[in-house]
């Protein structure tokens, strides 16, 4: 008899241990920003307008984690302030997924993880977050994770996408979206130092009208690769990174049709020298190739593509350059100094950049179609100040103002008027609990 009540019993306690094993979070998250934009991305109009609006992310981040597995639910709201009537019926937010992934646990060191995920990786240069965005980046992928702290540690990421079910093709109709992608990174620390090698490949959809009503249609493969280091000497820090890209553009075709060959390539280096702990300078430049606009030196795609970074961290935060403007253009060079104090829970930061462009801009008005005369490469200046202020563990406010300074270049590479006042100004709350730092898009 008391055997067999035990029998009976031990599911149940089975069942109980398997319960509390469980481990269930909820993270909140909401950020409101209010812009002030009158020349943010492109010069201003002499007399244009300035634009105002407040945005909003509401996301909610679920994970339920056992020792041998996870699992994170995170969907998420972006909406504009006011975007519908408060009686009828709310349609205007876009409700999404941000994340939707399940974790393997194979031991302490080797993680299996598939699904939706947010990836990001060293300074987010061509693998980031773009928390900045409200909508943040994404990617649907399958993602190994090995990692140690002493030894060597690998990533090795792989997606494949379709933009719907389709039993009898797999041509991807998608613009502008990666069909197919790989990347391995490999990342080593040490005391006083790490470094890390990334290499990235990317797979576009590529359509070829070969005769009158008949398309080819085909993937075209580019690759990027390089390193990103990152050593302590004292009181001065030195970054750098250089990535190389090649392959083929699926968007800049030849002569013949076809996708041009690509050479292209990025480095940066930054050196930071912190004299007290609450002050600190950050002095570096940063190289992006370009194309000319010389049609005569236009036979390979020498722009560089950050593809997947956060790119708004980066070359001032009005974001002239290489946020969703950055295919076949010609590159920049952008050397900066940054003066930042950090006390406590508040911290103020001024940017100063000097941008020129990297490659031939044409001289619309003198140029004739057989004498290319191109413009001075100086693009102008740019001024972000930045103010960062935790209330409390969890919120926080971050506040912002830049100002451009632009030259005929890049009036012409970029519109509007050189003459004219561009600035912008934004003001954000954050309720992040848990987040480690409350503060976004911002790079130091």
């Amino acid at each position: 008899m008391a055997i067999s009540a035990l029998l009976t019993l031990a599911p149940w306690r089975l069942a109980a241990q398997e319960k509390k094993a469980f481990e269930h979070s909820f993270l909140p998250q909401l950020m409101t920003r209010a812009e002030y934009l009158h020349g943010y991305q492109t010069l201003a109009q002499t007399d244009a307008k300035p634009g105002f609006f407040i945005s909003q992310r509401t996301r909610l981040t679920y994970k339920l984690s056992h020792e041998h597995f996870e699992v994170a639910i995170a969907p998420q709201d972006v909406r504009v302030w006011g975007a519908s009537s408060h009686l009828s019926p709310d349609t205007s937010g876009s409700l999404s997924l941000a994340e939707g992934y399940g974790v393997i646990k194979f031991n302490v060191a080797n993680r299996l993880k598939a699904g939706r995920q947010i990836i990001q990786y060293d300074e987010h240069r061509i693998l980031g977050s773009l928390d900045w965005g409200m909508q943040s980046r994404r990617h649907d992928l399958l993602l190994f994770q090995h990692d140690r702290d002493t030894v060597l540690s690998f990533h090795l990421g792989a997606a494949w996408n379709q933009d719907k079910a389709n039993p009898t093709s797999t041509v991807y109709q998608l613009k502008n979206h990666y069909k197919t992608l790989q990347f391995l990174w490999l990342f080593r620390k040490w005391r006083s130092s790490n470094l890390s090698f990334l290499f990235l490949n990317n797979g576009f959809q590529f359509s070829k009208t070969t005769t009158p009503g008949a398309v080819e249609n085909s993937t075209v493969f580019n690759q990027t690769l390089g390193f990103n280091s990152n050593f302590q000497l004292g009181k001065l820090r030195f970054l750098t990174w250089a990535y190389f890209q090649t392959g083929k553009n699926a968007s800049s075709k030849n002569a013949a049709g076809d996708p041009k060959k690509i050479a292209a390539f990025n480095a940066a280096l930054d050196v930071n020298y912190k004299p007290l702990n609450a002050f600190y300078f950050n002095v570096g430049g940063e190289y992006l190739s370009g194309t000319s606009q010389d049609a005569a030196r236009q036979d390979k795609a020498y722009a560089f593509n950050p593809f997947y970074g956060t790119n708004h961290r980066f070359n001032g935060y009005m974001d002239y350059f290489f946020v969703g403007n950055h295919v076949n253009n010609v590159g920049l060079l952008d050397a900066y100094l940054k003066i930042n104090f950090q006390r406590n829970n508040l911290g103020l930061h001024l940017n100063l950049h000097h941008f020129m462009a990297a490659e031939d801009v044409q001289d619309l008005e003198n140029s004739t179609p057989g004498n290319f005369v191109s413009m001075k490469a100086a693009l102008g200046q740019e001024l972000d100040f930045t103010l960062t202020c935790k209330i409390f563990d969890g919120v926080g406010i971050q506040a912002g103002y830049s100002h451009i300074f632009g030259t005929k270049t890049l009036q012409t590479l970029k519109g509007g008027d050189a003459d004219a006042v561009s600035n912008w100004f934004y003001l954000m709350v954050l309720f992040r609990p848990g987040a480690a730092a409350l503060k976004t898009g911002l790079f130091q």
